[in-house]
């Protein structure tokens, strides 16, 4: 844990040693504070990866706070550049930056093009589906196999089709495979929609277990998910209790116990948070 400052970690960005820059990044994961944008876009471009993730990432957690300014600086940057806050703007999750993904998926660099058209997918964009179908015929096959990724994300029956489609045209069997599972996950989630049940894309709680080490505020955002989705799993749950209490959040862990007392209504798992609820109230 880095015992750095906010302003002492946001100076440290731009120091010549490639260390103190990874300490400062990782001091400032979790941050929400508006004056920490203009310096983690900045780092976008650090000439060291593990940089330039770390700051994409922590600009993509701050969501709303940061979509504006990273829409802005996305429309008006070039080439390698637009990489990182391309995968900025998707981690936002917002729905706003669908045009924008729209536009990127014709542009010049390929990696930018294949972060905007798997976001197209990953932010249900169902009415850009023709923008989506244009990158299975792009040059690059990362952004093909964005594309297929991304209409799997659909699950419509036309998506699919088009799924099926480029899997009959193309001889490479890596390639079909990639679209049998997108098939299968399309199909899985028309299922899911059609019995009534919340789709949401959920990670393994053991990645956002160690996640909590390095990323905490991304860590509550994909236990969160669980929590949208109702599952049955109670860990989800308690992990979030105990991240809010940290952060002392009282309303958020009170929302995530009620909700857990709703799922885990007539079973031995909802005693845990009922004993919880009353010690806070």
């Amino acid at each position: 844990m880095s015992n750095l400052s906010f302003e002492e970690a946001i100076n440290n960005l731009s120091d010549d040693d490639v260390k103190v820059r990874k300490e400062a990044i990782e001091a400032l994961v979790g941050v929400t504070d508006e004056d920490a944008i203009e310096p983690l876009i900045k780092a976008t471009t650090d000439e060291n990866a593990q940089v330039r993730f770390k700051a994409a990432e922590i600009l993509g957690s701050m969501g709303d706070v940061a979509v504006d300014k990273l829409i802005d600086e996305f429309t008006s940057a070039e080439g390698k550049d637009k990489r990182f806050l391309a995968f900025a703007l998707k981690e936002t999750e917002d729905k706003k930056v669908i045009p924008y993904f729209v536009e990127a998926t014709g542009d010049e660099d390929f990696g930018v093009r294949k972060v905007a058209v798997r976001a197209l997918g990953e932010l249900q964009a169902e009415d850009e589906l023709d923008s989506i179908a244009k990158c299975l015929e792009d040059e690059d096959w990362g952004v093909k196999l964005a594309a297929i990724q991304a209409l799997g994300d659909l699950a419509s029956d036309e998506a699919i089709q088009l799924i099926k489609d480029a899997r009959k045209a193309e001889d490479d069997k890596d390639f079909k495979k990639s679209c049998n599972k997108a098939i299968k996950k399309a199909q899985k989630r028309q299922k899911a929609k059609e019995s009534g049940e919340a789709v949401v894309k959920v990670i393994p709680m053991s990645t956002i277990k160690e996640m909590e080490k390095t990323n905490p505020q991304k860590a509550i955002k994909e236990y969160e998910r669980y929590v949208e989705a109702k599952q049955t799993k109670d860990a989800p749950y308690k992990r979030l209790c105990v991240l809010y209490r940290k952060a002392d959040d009282y309303d958020n862990e009170v929302r995530v116990i009620e909700t857990a007392i709703e799922v885990f209504d007539g079973t031995k798992k909802v005693d845990y948070f009922k004993k919880r609820l009353a010690k806070l109230k």
